[in-house]
């Protein structure tokens, strides 16, 4: 990649949610430069970083927020712990290679927050954009950075010496760089004999509403998103990218064998300990036990990563496609009632099935599915 990049301004037009429940990240306001002029004053922060000067002011911060940052080659993200802004995540894609750079003030160090954001942040923009490679680096005293950038894939590729405008000495910087194929190699992943199921990109979405756009009566679960229309596909997809992982967690499944698409499947935290599981199958892939095999290995995945003790999913009443799958993955019918469905406007009668942790391991006869869990 080579030039100036553009980012989409609706890459931040919902917050970004972490691996961490009280680390979020969002649109920058201009309520922040109050808040980035207290956490950058701490020389602790500013020495680690090199365009920051020392001291820092609020003025500062408003020419930042009004200009770097709201430029369409900068991405930069607002980090909050817990709604209060604490930091800034951000990619700046003004030079050949986009670089990712980031800071925290010192109250928030060493709770692995910075670890949480950041991997939020690698995720939207390689899930999201066309960007292939990503750059960063960190000074040679800066020990916690560089933990940061190696538990997100980074490696190094040279020493430069730089100065920092908060030191009055030059400092070295070991620089890094990530790459698309290292970056996706480290996500969540499943694979089964016949599929590989890996998160969604934006990339994705023209395939998928391609692939549910058929008539017939679908193999799914009654809460799977309605994706048939190419809009419908990309929001469901930016939903994805956004979700808190691994509590909620979306997959596109493909045949190991032509990598062709054949529809999706995920889970999400519905309460204490609890997981619903929702797939979809496109029309020529019914019949020869995909969602099964899909479903056992997802629901394997799921109760290892969230540590859940239960899972519960539903389908139409008239659905008995979707019924004997989740039968055959140990599902118990638990009652029937209503769900409102996107594709017909209203509620449609469904029937509840529930599936203890324990049931789904002691039953599970089918052999393990290969998971990858590239999270640090």
């Amino acid at each position: 990649m080579s030039g100036s990049f553009a980012f989409d301004a609706s890459l931040l037009a919902e917050d970004c949610l972490t691996t961490d429940v009280a680390v979020r990240l969002r649109a920058l306001e201009a309520a922040d430069a109050a808040p980035m002029a207290a956490g950058l004053s701490d020389l602790d922060v500013a020495k680690n970083l090199i365009a920051v000067p020392h001291p820092y002011s609020p003025d500062d911060a408003q020419i930042f927020l009004r200009g770097p940052a709201a430029a369409p080659h900068m991405l930069c993200a607002g980090l909050t712990v817990d709604g209060a802004f604490a930091g800034c995540v951000a990619i700046d894609a003004s030079g050949p290679s986009p670089e990712l750079g980031y800071w925290l003030a010192k109250p928030h160090w060493g709770r692995g927050i910075m670890s949480a954001a950041t991997r939020a942040m690698v995720d939207l923009v390689f899930s999201a954009t066309s960007i292939d490679k990503l750059a960063s680096g960190h000074f040679v005293d800066n020990a916690a950075s560089a933990s940061v950038l190696r538990r997100l894939g980074f490696r190094p590729s040279g020493m430069v010496e730089t100065r920092s405008r908060a030191r009055a000495d030059p400092v070295r910087l070991v620089a890094m760089t990530l790459d698309r194929a290292t970056w996706a190699a480290g996500r969540l992943s499943i694979d089964t004999p016949r599929l590989e199921m890996r998160p969604p990109v934006l990339a994705d979405a023209e395939e998928i509403a391609r692939l549910a756009a058929d008539d017939g009566l679908p193999l799914t679960t009654a809460s799977t998103p309605y994706v048939r229309r190419l809009d419908d596909a990309r929001a469901f997809v930016m939903s994805a990218i956004r979700k808190r992982r691994p509590a909620d967690a979306s997959f596109c499944m493909r045949l190991k064998e032509t990598g062709a698409l054949v529809g999706g499947i995920g889970w999400k935290t519905v309460g204490p300990d609890e997981i619903e599981l929702g797939y979809w199958l496109g029309a020529d892939h019914r019949g020869v036990g995909l969602a099964t095999e899909a479903a056992r290995a997802a629901l394997e995945a799921a109760f290892d990563a969230t540590g859940a003790a239960a899972a519960k999913a539903c389908c139409r009443a008239t659905n008995s496609a979707s019924r004997g799958v989740l039968e055959r993955c140990g599902f118990q019918w638990a009652g029937a009632g209503f769900l409102r469905a996107q594709a017909v406007g209203g509620p449609v009668p469904v029937d509840r099935f529930t599936l203890g942790r324990d049931v789904f391991f002691s039953l599970r006869a089918w052999g393990a599915a290969a998971i990858r869990n590239g999270a640090a």
